[in-house]
């Protein structure tokens, strides 16, 4: 999402998710750059679609971690 606006970000991440996860894919990373808006945009839309986004363990604090939430 690094280099999108919030707007689009808001247009096409929820769809991103669904397709990726209908693809098989269920953990990956999404690169937000440093801002801490984005970060959070990403992480609400994340969770308002059934989705976890934390903050990347491997050292990359440009980018989220995303799963399925499986609870």
């Amino acid at each position: 999402m690094h280099g999108f606006t919030y707007a689009k970000v808001k247009d096409i991440l929820p769809n991103w998710l669904i397709t990726n996860h209908n693809n098989g894919v269920d953990d990956f990373e999404i690169v937000t750059g440093n801002s801490e808006q984005m970060k959070n945009l990403v992480k609400n839309i994340c969770l308002k679609n059934g989705f976890r986004a934390e903050n990347n363990w491997n050292g990359n604090s440009g980018s989220l971690i995303v799963a399925i939430d499986r609870i």
